[in-house]
C-alpha cells in the first residue's frame, strides 16, 4: 500500500478525521489526507506539530520520563493526537469535536505500524 492509501484507510476508520498526515520531525510533509473538503493549511499543520514535537521532546528528555509516543491537544474547533512514529517521523490526526478519541488512538497505532513497515 502507498503512503496515501495508508492515510485514506485511516481517515475513513475514524469518525470525525479531518486531516490525517505523516510528516518528519523537521515539519516537512511526506503524505497528507484531507477529508471532507475540509480547509485546513495542510504545510502549516505539520510545521507547527514538528514543533510541539520536538518540544515536548525536549520536556521528557528533561524530566528522564523517556521518548514520546503519543500527545493529545483539545482545542477549542478541534482536537489533535500525534502518534510519534520513530525519531524522524509522526502521525498527525486532526478530528472534529465530536470525533471518538479512542477510536483514533487505536486506528493511530494500527496505521502507525503499516507506516513504520513502508519507510
Amino acid at each position: 500500500m502507498t503512503f496515501t492509501e495508508i492515510l485514506l484507510d485511516a481517515a475513513n476508520q475514524i469518525e470525525g478525521a479531518l486531516v490525517v498526515g505523516l510528516a518528519g520531525i523537521d515539519g516537512l510533509g511526506v503524505e497528507t489526507v484531507v477529508n471532507d473538503g475540509s480547509e485546513f493549511d495542510t504545510e502549516a499543520v505539520e510545521v507547527e506539530i514538528a514543533g510541539l514535537v520536538n518540544n515536548i521532546s525536549k520536556t521528557a528528555t528533561a524530566l528522564s520520563s523517556g521518548a514520546v509516543k503519543e500527545f493529545y491537544v483539545e482545542t477549542e474547533n478541534h482536537n489533535i493526537l500525534v502518534h510519534v512514529l520513530d525519531k524522524d517521523y509522526f502521525l498527525v490526526v486532526i478530528l472534529g469535536p465530536q470525533a471518538n478519541l479512542g477510536r483514533a488512538r487505536f486506528e493511530a497505532r494500527r496505521v502507525s505500524q503499516k507506516l513504520s513497515e513502508s519507510l
